[in-house]
């Protein structure tokens, strides 16, 4: 074991000292004091490897960055609690990147400005047209501390905001606030809305074909995304639905192939390659994954440049070393380590799989290559690229594994096949949305007709996630416990949602918070749970209890729905009266107590609500 961890040190020294380093950070968000122990092993490692002097350097290398990374988590600490003592205060800043939102109201993390307060990053929410990085603003508002997670499986906003080092958020008076976009932003705006409205031209603005083309191609994320992305997620293919390293790589060797086909000279095509993928990942919003492709790809084309062999690893660890040590707390964030794992995997475990898949690319042994037909060598380099594929796949589900179950709770076994499949479609889509926005100020009708072949690639692609998702064994929840549960939702006021399960994956919904609260809380904590609800019970027809049917059915695999309102949904829907009993699975059940449609005609509001007495293991709850 020693020898092959010396033949991995002499091959990637950078990458091996990137691991050290990024599991002392883990283990110190993690593990608390065992990060000293850890610091001992990885020393004592090195010093095994490489020597009682590298060793040395290995320790004291990870102690200053650990001594960094307590410092800023301390300041990041102080910083939460002075912010959450202002109160309301006029503030200015800039944004330092694109706002985002809806119905008037937007959201983006702001650097301030100032003496007191300058440096500092808040999420400012804003009212208005969302304005675009660069946009200068000033107003009255209250800081408030950060809402913390309240339900198990939801998105934890709080630790996500404090791990991109916001300290605060920011709610600003729409009377008294005012902006400013200067000339540079207003230009950089310019120039990704034109790339934005180009590469879907022609496409209906809300059509499922142009959501799915500017998530792959910009990581854009759709008002409906939650209910559209669930075939990827459960494929096990959900990093081609945004904007990943594959992405730019896959821009990389498009750029590639094209200059080599103008027969442009190396020393040229390879800082044009960079500054491709740098204006590419710039483009799609400076994403860490895209911005960890661009960076590695340019360390590793560079080495071209210098006349050095290039490694994959090393490049790897290199950006890693330098990311880590710029924020240690980017390594927190699941997308980020789910980013760097891939590529580790893969740069360590294709060969291996490789060996597994050899038979697929095996050739006849008594035939030699020049003997081979046309038709025979097209099918040999099919069958090798085929392997190829698989290994490389089977290598990068393999290392995301680990972090998919811990991050998530699920694990897509059919994400190894689902990506082979998936990955040439999304090759040709990308290529054909960036030719579409190249000629797209040039020859309008071009480019429509470009974008509508696309759209038919981006049903395909759908249809592919949901052929893999619906397969038996697809995907996997961890999570389950195999016990009857009854899950109470702690939502926004007004809101409700409840659910009861089997224990054996189905369960029955009781009101869903919202459509608002079903995204944000409910629909990913029952993911995470491993809960599938068949069946959904709306006590009360308001918008902080019911959500789209369009939308439950995209989450949930829906067969019945319990609702005194009719509604338009292809679902059998039936509507309970008072004594009837409602079974909820693992011998749990509701006894309808009071219903509406026992209830003259004219009633209003509160009036119209099922009431429920639920019998769930010897305990009686009135809902």
């Amino acid at each position: 074991m020693l020898d092959l961890l010396r033949r991995v040190w002499v091959r990637a020294p950078l990458f091996m000292m990137a691991c050290g380093f990024v599991s002392l950070a883990l283990v110190d968000f993690y593990g608390g004091n065992l990060v000293w122990l850890a610091c001992f092993l990885f020393a004592s490692a090195v010093a095994a490897l490489s020597g009682w002097r590298s060793g040395v350097m290995a320790g004291l290398f990870a102690i200053v960055l650990l001594g960094i990374g307590r410092f800023r988590d301390e300041e990041q600490r102080r910083d939460e609690r002075m912010f959450g003592s202002l109160g309301a205060k006029t503030v200015e800043g800039r944004l330092i990147e694109d706002a985002s939102g809806e119905k008037g109201r937007w959201s983006a993390q702001v650097q301030l400005h100032g003496s007191e307060l300058g440096g500092r990053k808040v999420r400012w929410l804003g009212s208005g047209e969302p304005p675009p990085e660069g946009t200068e603003v000033r107003a009255y508002g209250v800081f408030e501390p950060f809402a913390e997670a309240r339900n198990f499986g939801a998105v934890d906003h709080a630790q996500r905001l404090r791990n991109e080092g916001v300290v605060a958020t920011f709610r600003a008076n729409a009377m008294r606030s005012t902006q400013w976009t200067g000339p540079i932003s207003s230009w950089a705006a310019s120039v990704k809305s034109a790339f934005r409205r180009s590469i879907v031209a022609g496409l209906e603005e809300d059509g499922t074909p142009a959501k799915i083309i500017r998530a792959v191609v910009i990581g854009e994320k759709a008002r409906d995304e939650s209910g559209m992305m669930g075939d990827f997620r459960d494929s096990g293919t959900l990093h081609v639905f945004s904007v990943s390293g594959m992405h730019v790589m896959m821009l990389g060797s498009m750029v590639w192939f094209a200059l080599k086909w103008l027969s442009i000279p190396r020393r040229w095509a390879i800082p044009l390659i960079i500054a491709t993928m740098l204006g590419y990942a710039w483009l799609t919003g400076n994403g860490p994954a895209a911005l960890r492709a661009a960076w590695m790809g340019a360390v590793f084309l560079c080495a071209f440049t210098l006349r050095r062999r290039p490694d994959a690893l090393n490049a790897l660890g290199l950006v890693l070393i330098v990311s880590i040590f710029w924020d240690h707390r980017l390594i927190r964030l699941p997308g980020v380590q789910l980013s760097y794992g891939v590529v580790a995997a893969i740069g360590i475990g294709t060969a291996l799989a490789r060996n597994c898949v050899s038979w697929i690319a095996a050739q006849e042994r008594f035939l030699p290559t020049s003997e081979l037909t046309k038709t025979q060598r097209t099918w040999l380099s099919f069958r090798r690229k085929l392997a190829d594929s698989l290994a490389v796949s089977a290598a990068a589900s393999l290392g995301s594994f680990p972090l998919t179950a811990f991050h998530f709770g699920v694990v897509t076994p059919i994400s190894i096949i689902a990506t082979v499949a998936l990955v040439p479609l999304v090759y040709a889509l990308l290529g054909i949305a960036l030719i579409s926005a190249l000629i797209h100020p040039l020859w309008n009708g071009g480019a429509v007709f470009l974008n509508r072949g696309n759209g038919i690639i981006a049903k395909a692609c759908a249809s592919s996630a949901g052929f893999f998702a619906n397969l038996p064994g697809a995907s996997s929840p961890i999570a389950l416990s195999g016990n009857a549960e009854l899950i109470l939702y702690d939502l926004d006021y007004g809101a409700a949602a409840a659910c009861c399960s089997s224990g054996n994956g189905i369960a029955v919904l009781l009101d869903t918070g919202g459509k608002f609260s079903l995204e944000a809380e409910v629909a990913p904590s029952l993911l995470r749970l491993g809960m599938r609800p068949d069946s959904v019970i709306f006590t009360h027809e308001d918008a902080a209890h019911v959500a789209p049917i369009e939308l439950l059915t995209e989450l949930f695999p829906l067969r019945q729905i319990a609702s005194y309102e009719a509604n338009q949904s292809t679902i059998p829907t039936f509507c309970p009266k008072a004594g009837e009993r409602l079974d909820l699975g693992g011998g749990a059940w509701a006894e309808v107590l009071l219903s509406p449609a026992d209830r003259p005609l004219g009633s209003l509001a509160d009036d119209k609500t099922l009431v429920l007495r639920v019998h769930w293991k010897g305990w009686k709850i009135v809902f």
